[in-house]
């Protein structure tokens, strides 16, 4: 981000002289409101949008935001007057306040999440100016929602069939970096994934989770997979030379072999047939991937001929659990958990366990959602003029895209895990905690959180 000056709305360059005269103080909340696409949002991606934010701004960034203005909308418009003062007084940080929840924190939609407010009555205006890059945090929070919602459908259904957890961080995999718009989107939403889950093949989500989050010990993990431009190098029938040579290639780990390139039937066969002892003598797991067709009878099918060639365990309620050399992965066109659990029921319904199964989501994870997914709204709660907060609110005959009046926080009732919205500075019950916390003020970042925090807090 070159210029934060122009990190927003054009029409938000004008708003400085519409605020009512003796305006001193705006202050404004992010929520996701009531009926969003679930119950709760999980809070994350707000820390690399601070880090932008500290960088301030320059007599340069002042010069090329008039010109562009002037270009763009006419001259005496931009609030020149108003950025100068930030450079002149304020060395050119960013003189605001922003509060919010701790990044991982699960909470349920239509309580605030983030406040902010200017910290120098001669630019109220900042607050709102900021809008449109700190909105930004609606995408993070969306993906990290998203997952989390997967994994809390896949845990109730291995308990459901008794089956073993140990799998359950890898059981949803993120293939999204071609499917987003830019590297950046996957940056931040392939590290949203993976505030629930561990396995990813989005590897700029590694380095941000690094960056930003202190994510040293390694935070997700890949594994040997086959493409069909390797699958169909030899032609329809090289295909079982090339499945051979991996296997004797790739003796321990799992290994991970697409298998729809001609035949999906025959070639999870000839894996239980021609290369059964090979499978077996393996130290790891053979994982069969499918990569077209219908997933809500493919897969039931395709655990059927497995469990013949290989057999398994049965759980104490009767659901076959494959031997653990063989499972079975699928990643072809997914755009959310309501897809997912139609094809775990499916396999329940056949007589199999949720643990023999991974998913793999591109686009419907990192790139078929929007700020309306799940209701995101930024709106001014309280303005302060002549020394006193007053409580703003827009209240439209659409009742659902209210807002919220007056200076917010969000209370935790940490006897009941129950959450409300609350006055900022209310009275706190002995079992209460405000949750709300300073994470930038005056152009600087306040504190860290770390993924393993992160990870704590929305844990399912």
């Amino acid at each position: 981000m070159n210029n934060l000056i122009l990190a927003t709305d054009s029409y938000k360059l004008t708003h400085a002289p519409m605020y009512p005269e003796g305006t001193k103080g705006v202050y404004s909340y992010l929520e996701a409101r009531t009926g969003a696409h679930d119950p709760y949002t999980v809070f994350f991606g707000l820390q690399p949008i601070l880090r932008v934010l500290e960088q301030g701004i320059t007599q340069a960034d002042i010069d090329q935001a008039h010109d562009l203005c002037d270009a763009h909308m006419g001259p005496g418009i931009f609030n020149e007057d108003g950025w100068q003062h930030i450079l002149e007084k304020r060395g050119g940080k960013l003189p605001v306040k922003i509060r919010a929840v701790p990044e991982g924190t699960v909470v349920p939609v239509g309580n605030v999440l983030m406040t902010v407010e200017n910290t120098d009555p001669e630019v109220p205006w900042l607050t709102n100016a900021l809008e449109s890059l700190l909105l930004h945090v609606w995408y993070p929070t969306t993906v990290a929602t998203s997952s989390r919602r997967v994994k809390e459908m896949l845990k109730e259904k291995l308990i459901e069939t008794d089956s073993p957890l140990d799998g359950l961080d890898f059981m949803l995999h993120d293939f999204g970096y071609r499917g987003t718009s830019s590297h950046e989107s996957a940056a931040i939403g392939g590290a949203a994934h993976l505030v629930s889950f561990q396995g990813t093949d989005t590897l700029p989500a590694i380095l941000l989770l690094q960056q930003e989050y202190d994510a040293w010990d390694m935070p997700a993990f890949s594994v040997p997979a086959t493409e069909h431009s390797i699958m169909t190098s030899l032609g329809e029938i090289g295909e079982a030379v090339l499945t051979r040579d991996l296997l004797n290639d790739y003796p321990n780990g799992i290994l991970s072999l697409v298998g729809d390139s001609f035949d999906i039937f025959r070639f999870t066969r000839r894996i239980g047939t021609d290369f059964r002892e090979k499978v077996l003598a393996r130290d790891g797991k053979v994982v069969v991937r499918p990569d077209s067709g219908d997933p809500f009878t493919q897969v039931p099918q395709l655990l059927e001929i497995l469990w013949e060639c290989f057999g398994g365990t049965t759980t104490p309620s009767g659901y076959r659990i494959l031997d653990p050399h063989v499972g079975l992965l699928w990643g072809d066109g997914l755009d959310g958990g309501d897809e997912i659990e139609k094809i775990v029921v499916a396999s329940m319904a056949a007589g199999f366990s949720p643990a023999n199964l991974v998913f793999g989501m591109g686009g419907g994870l990192l790139q078929k959602v929007n700020r309306d997914t799940e209701r995101f709204a930024f709106k001014c709660s309280a303005q302060k003029r002549n020394g006193v907060w007053l409580p703003i609110q827009k209240n439209p005959l659409d009742t659902s895209k209210a807002s919220k009046p007056g200076r917010l926080t969000l209370i935790k009732n940490l006897q009941w895990d129950s959450y409300r919205t609350d006055e900022e500075g209310c009275w706190l019950d002995n079992d209460e905690a405000d949750l709300m916390q300073t994470v930038f003020e005056d152009g600087i970042g306040v504190g860290k959180t770390t993924l393993a925090e992160v990870r704590e807090r929305a844990a399912v």
